[in-house]
């Protein structure tokens, strides 16, 4: 019995492409690497962007509840005095 493979005679032919280029780059090193820092900046931007955004909302939130308190409270008081 006879097998015919069609097309398997392209991975005869292929290379390896690392075959001629070191292993790494120390100029692609450096670039990844400024890359990678470029990026945790841009994230600690946002992160502290983000908090601070949430310390102002929750800072609003909680006068905006002092003062929905305050002006229940001072119904209660004027309730009681009125006749």
């Amino acid at each position: 019995m006879v097998t015919i493979k069609h097309g398997g005679g392209k991975a005869d032919h292929m290379t390896d492409q690392s075959d001629g280029q070191p292993e790494s780059s120390a100029r692609g090193e450096a670039a990844w690497k400024q890359v990678r820092e470029a990026v945790a900046a841009r994230n600690q931007r946002a992160q502290k962007a983000g908090r601070e955004r949430r310390q102002a909302y929750e800072r609003r939130r909680d006068e905006a509840r002092r003062a929905a308190e305050a002006r229940a409270h001072a119904r209660l008081l004027h309730g009681r005095r009125a006749p």
